[in-house]
């Protein structure tokens, strides 16, 4: 760091040095303590390996140069059209302020048309309606469709048992004393047995009547 800070510490002083030459309208000697502040600069950059400090270091090395150039170039044109030297880095004569730019009115713009309130709603709810009487629909039918074979397997269910009764008694009559005359009875075939007529559900009347449709097609 001391080493650092030597030359680091050199080029501020060359800077501030600089400065009251310049005041002083000594432009020679400062643009030599400029180019003197930069080469120091440039020197502190050389032995710093952070790369924050390389940039603070950079950039004052940058200003000095730009300094001492512009001290140099007033020199010249000053040489040049034999008027005296005006310091280049002090802020210029006050300058009446410059209107501020016209603005450009432009007429308000129209707002965007749009469709009229509820028209999108509207259809919506069509749709949606169109869509539940649909759904409904098929859920009707296939409530019938479900009824129907409802009763198909009530019915089947009351033939089984019949036919199951029908089989418990034949191994009895068959245990019989032989000396007792059976009398010959005529059985009814089983798939010829009658089914009596079930009662339909508590359904409204509507679907009993599909469902009376469906089950006289059968």
């Amino acid at each position: 760091m001391e080493v650092m800070d030597g030359p680091l510490n050199r080029a501020h002083q060359c800077g501030r040095k600089a400065d009251r030459l310049l005041a002083q309208e000594k432009y020679e000697e400062a643009m030599a303590c400029h180019g003197e502040a930069a080469d120091l600069l440039w020197k502190a950059l050389q032995i710093t390996q952070c790369e924050q400090v390389q940039l603070s270091l950079e950039l004052q090395r940058v200003r000095h140069v730009q300094q001492q150039r512009q001290i140099q170039e007033s020199l010249r044109r000053a040489r040049l059209s034999g008027k005296p030297v005006v310091n280049p880095l002090k802020p210029a004569t006050s300058l009446p302020p410059t209107p501020p730019p016209k603005t450009i009115s432009h007429p308000p713009a129209s707002p965007p048309v749009r469709p009229p309130m509820g028209s999108k709603a509207v259809k919506d709810d069509k749709t949606r309606l169109e869509e539940q009487s649909t759904a409904i629909a098929d859920l009707r039918k296939l409530v019938v469709l479900l009824l129907v074979e409802n009763e198909h397997l009530l019915a089947e269910n009351v033939r089984l048992k019949l036919e199951n009764a029908h089989l418990r008694r034949e191994p009895y009559v068959d245990q019989q004393s032989p000396h007792l005359t059976l009398l010959p009875q005529e059985t009814e075939p089983v798939q010829n047995l009658s089914v009596p007529p079930l009662p339909l559900l508590h359904l409204p009347p509507e679907l009993q009547v599909e469902i009376q449709e469906l089950w006289d097609r059968e």
